[in-house]
């Protein structure tokens, strides 16, 4: 019989009931490893929610059609090695969407009028001297907001922040000039949004051309009262070089949902910062009661599609030589 396997499943995303009968509906199985001790085994399709999966690790796979990834980034896949093997790599790019765009502007809106700061403020019963203290905020329609990457979530943040008066400027180097104007932000190289944005929010995938995106040399182009604001993934910034800009004020803040390390050590630099610097959520954008059905439905497609012997819908190396061949 063939098998579906899910390695590392978790909780949140119990039980699996839309995957179970995707593969059932094509005479397989759905097997689920165990999450407090994944091991990759041999099977028609890995479904993983984030194991990593290392060249040495797909080599052994020799059954294996497909590795599809529970969300958006495939980061955690080495997909170069993943189609060397034959190995379609697939993902959910649709899920959460909406949530990590509107996340992104939480983070931009609690981090330009310091939210986090007065609740913590106020709860330590500081009302009046809180009220003097902060005087640094800026009307949000005197500011410029930076897009790094004008991808499906991007472009939501872009429409989002538009009605607040911001200056948008957008860097995608996937996009021509006249479709970032037509997505409302004013085309910018890299180097040029950092240097004028007050608020610069980062929206690309990980990949080794986007590690460390974000390093020293380019935190330096910005301005020293900007923040930082980053939905995607800790690995896009150089954290060592973030957390040493901010002690030497080269910037003002940052609002990050991710980070290198997940969960930081109690000792993280980053925790010991003012809240009206840095703010800290735990790699929650994705989280809401309407995504998962999404994700679980995009997933069910894929292994109904691999199964059936057609390509899934969504396909991060298009250019992999099936091990079987797949109908288009």
């Amino acid at each position: 019989m063939r098998t579906v396997y899910i390695p590392d499943p978790v909780d949140a995303l119990m039980p699996f009931a839309a995957e179970r009968a995707a593969a059932e509906a094509a005479g397989a199985e759905l097997v689920l490893g165990d999450g407090a001790h994944p091991e990759i085994r041999d099977a028609e399709i890995i479904l993983a929610t984030g194991m990593n999966f290392p060249p040495e690790a797909i080599r052994q796979l020799a059954r294996c059609q497909m590795i599809a990834r529970y969300g958006i980034g495939v980061d955690t896949i080495d997909v170069a090695a993943a189609t060397a093997c034959g190995i379609v790599v697939g993902n959910a790019p649709t899920y959460c969407v909406a949530e990590v765009a509107d996340h992104a502007a939480a983070l931009i809106l609690s981090s330009a009028r310091r939210i986090p700061w007065f609740d913590r403020q106020i709860r330590g019963g500081s009302w009046t001297e809180s009220q003097g203290e902060e005087g640094g905020m800026r009307r949000l329609a005197t500011q410029t907001l930076g897009l790094v990457g004008l991808g499906k979530i991007g472009r939501q943040v872009a429409q989002r922040m538009a009605p607040f008066g911001f200056r948008i400027l957008g860097y995608d180097p996937y996009l021509d000039a006249g479709a970032i104007r037509a997505l409302g932000a004013e085309p910018a190289s890299l180097d040029e949004l950092l240097g004028a944005s007050d608020i610069v929010s980062l929206h690309v995938p990980l990949t080794p051309t986007t590690r460390h995106l974000i390093n020293a040399a380019r935190l330096g182009l910005m301005k020293p009262t900007a923040t930082i604001v980053n939905t995607s993934r800790g690995g896009v910034i150089d954290e060592a070089a973030l957390i040493d800009a901010l002690q030497a004020d080269r910037i003002f803040g940052a609002a990050l949902d991710v980070l290198q390390q997940e969960p930081p050590p109690n000792d993280h630099p980053l925790l010991a910062f003012d809240p009206r610097r840095v703010i800290l959520t735990p790699h929650m954008g994705s989280s809401s009661l309407d995504a998962l059905p999404d994700l679980h439905q995009e997933i069910a497609a894929a292994v109904s599609a691999v199964l059936a012997g057609r390509w899934p819908p969504s396909v991060i190396n298009p250019d992999v030589v099936p091990k079987r061949s797949l109908l288009r």
